[in-house]
């Protein structure tokens, strides 16, 4: 089964406190890690994005100048 995917307005889950009242290392680590995740999507739909604009308007160009 896969894992549920997160919504966009859903907050963060609080980390829990270690007994010296600092979340642990892990939990940072886990935030990091999805941040990054998050991140890499954001900037390969931006280049997608760039790709397609660019092809769409070097078609265009080329249809222009037949």
């Amino acid at each position: 089964m896969s894992k549920p995917e997160r919504k966009a307005n859903s907050p963060d889950p609080e980390p829990l406190p270690t007994p010296d009242g600092k979340p642990s290392e892990t939990q940072w680590v886990r935030r990091a890690q999805r941040l990054r995740n998050e991140a890499g999507l954001h900037l390969l739909r931006g280049a997608a994005t760039a790709v397609g604009g660019a092809v769409v308007a070097y078609g265009g160009l080329w249809i222009q100048s037949r």
